[in-house]
């Protein structure tokens, strides 16, 4: 059974993954090897550190706020009328949280154990938000024109620099595993 499980652990490295990193090796190995991306696997194990503290101080204080949001926790959607109940907000907010702990720890195990596949969690999911936020970008570009505001730019230059860390980590903790 165990030779079982870890024949379809696999399948992702040697399908998919692994082949994908053999072919680009050289590009990423530049990438990586970059001065600002040369002490990633130290900045991703305090970015684990950090959101695993901030996310469940964040859990404490919804928890400790009740079944409702105070006004300082949760913002109006629309002045008119509300989009989504303070109680529905408040159990997203702890859902998000509770699965963000998750992957956080994940980085702190891949970090500590030097396996890859506690990585794909954040890669996955933060790929995925980088992926939205490009195509707001895209639509409000459309929309309403280039509106740069100062503190969005800094937020996604910081979120892809995080997914950047993780994926050379991840890149570095591929090439140490046999693929």
């Amino acid at each position: 059974m165990s030779d079982f499980v870890q024949k379809i652990m696999k399948i992702p490295f040697y399908t998919v993954i692994g082949p994908l990193l053999r072919r680009n090796k050289n590009y990423v190995n530049t990438v990586c090897g970059h001065p600002v991306l040369a002490f990633a696997p130290f900045y991703v194990g305090i970015l684990g550190f950090l959101g695993v503290i901030l996310s469940a101080f964040d859990i404490w204080r919804i928890i400790k706020c009740g079944p409702v949001l105070p006004g300082y926790l949760w913002r109006e959607r629309l002045k008119s009328g509300k989009i989504i109940a303070p109680e529905a907000e408040r159990d997203c907010k702890l859902i998000s949280l509770v699965l963000s702990v998750e992957y956080y720890c994940f980085l702190l195990v891949g970090l500590l154990t030097n396996n890859p596949i506690f990585y794909m969690p954040f890669l996955a999911l933060y790929a995925l938000i980088i992926s939205l936020e490009f195509i707001v970008f895209v639509s409000r570009a459309f929309v309403d024109g280039l509106d740069f505001q100062k503190k969005t730019l800094i937020m996604t230059i910081f979120m892809m620099y995080n997914w950047s860390a993780v994926a050379c980590t991840f890149a570095r903790s591929m090439s140490c595993c046999d693929l």
